[in-house]
């Protein structure tokens, strides 16, 4: 389980307007979405609670254990927070083979250990056949399910996904919702995924954020956030379907009801 509070300022460009980011939640077992526009603090959230950024102030737990906390000047190292992490671009190591992208991932492990889980690994992701293979010598879907299987080597705590399905064709698409939910169901590992994708939003997730300008804008089960928005400009960022053009007709103040045409 994740709890974060993070706060974090910062600007892209010494003449850029500072962004903020302000927000607290919590991770438990299954997926929780974080859904929104580019530029509303997904990535960055992701980044704070692996490590690669530090908050400004906040604290984050990863199951009970504080891996930041601003007050008490706690911020443990990225590789020590056993979070796996799978990037847009899936950062594989081009010089280095399917396997050995995996084995770099696993070196923590003792040395059969390390060879069985890699063999698990190939063997449930459909890679065995491309093992040998370098990065660009195999296809975008198993560049994809390698980036899982890499950041699941050391059975991380938690399991981070950055846009993982950006630029994917339907048939990939419905493969990666496939993997996405045996990690949930068979790893019992929580998964926090970053998409503006509302498709991938309600066929995953378990909780949805809705996150705008840095903060937390609605939350809670994908099917009801997208039903009902809290206010227009969420109706706005989770599809124009949410909008429709209409006229009131009558009002009923016994009932609470308004006659709508459209």
């Amino acid at each position: 389980m994740i709890q974060a509070r993070i706060h974090k300022t910062f600007a892209a460009r010494p003449d850029s307007s500072p962004f903020r980011l302000a927000l607290e939640f919590e991770a438990r077992k299954g997926i929780t979405v974080l859904f929104g526009p580019s530029g509303a603090g997904k990535s960055l959230t992701l980044d704070c609670i692996a490590g690669f950024a530090e908050p400004d102030s906040g604290r984050i737990l990863i199951d009970d254990e504080i891996v930041f906390d601003s007050g008490t000047k706690v911020s443990i190292r990225p590789q020590e927070r056993r979070c796996g992490y799978v990037f847009q671009t899936y950062a594989l190591f081009p010089h280095m083979s399917v396997r050995a992208n995996l084995e770099f991932a696993a070196a923590s492990l003792p040395r059969l250990d390390r060879q069985r889980r890699v063999s698990e690994l190939l063997d449930r992701f459909r890679l065995t056949e491309v093992a040998g293979r370098l990065s660009h010598q195999i296809s975008g879907g198993q560049k994809q399910r390698c980036s899982i299987a890499r950041a699941l080597a050391a059975s991380p705590r938690i399991l981070l996904l950055d846009e993982p399905a950006q630029g994917l064709d339907a048939p990939l698409r419905a493969e990666f919702h496939d993997i996405l939910r045996h990690v949930r169901d068979e790893d019992q590992t929580p998964v926090i995924l970053v998409t503006h994708n509302l498709t991938d939003s309600l066929e995953l997730g378990d909780c949805m954020l809705v996150i705008h300008d840095g903060s937390i804008a609605q939350q809670g089960p994908p099917a009801l956030v997208c039903s009902q928005p809290a206010n227009l400009d969420l109706a706005r960022i989770l599809g124009s379907f949410n909008i429709l053009p209409v006229e009131i007709r009558a009002l009923d103040p016994s009932k609470n009801t308004s006659v709508l045409r459209w």
